[in-house]
């Protein structure tokens, strides 16, 4: 089993320079918990978590502040054809809940999420019988 047979395909991403309040519209209307952040070249250079924002609203309230701000650097990513046990094993270890998949090591490809590894080990086990 590989990363890119439990990946969310096409990842929806927020650029650096966007206004945190974008970043949580986007997330709230795609019920998402993880979004990538790209810079002018479409390169992955940061992760938003829901509560991430969630602190900003409270600390920032009204004023501007870019996604640059709140973001977290640097991010841990994965490779599509690397073994889906490789990238669980990361993620327990980095107490991370999510991984953007990035075919050249610069754009991402898709999101591997703990939903994602939770549908993985419901089939394996229902296989198992």
């Amino acid at each position: 089993m590989q990363v890119s047979d439990y990946m969310s395909k096409s990842p929806v991403t927020v650029s650096q320079t966007a206004d945190y309040d974008v970043a949580f519209g986007i997330m709230d209307s795609k019920n998402m918990h993880h979004l990538p952040v790209v810079d002018e070249n479409d390169e992955v250079v940061g992760i938003l978590a829901r509560r991430d924002l969630q602190l900003a609203a409270r600390y920032f309230r009204e004023a501007p502040v870019e996604v640059s701000e709140v973001m977290h650097t640097p991010v841990e990513t994965i490779a599509p054809d690397a073994p889906l046990a490789m990238a669980a094993r990361q993620m327990v270890k980095d107490h991370i809940g999510c991984l953007p998949v990035m075919e050249d090591g610069k754009h991402v490809i898709g999101m591997l999420t703990e939903t994602d590894l939770f549908r993985a080990l419901t089939e394996m086990l229902d296989a198992k019988g």
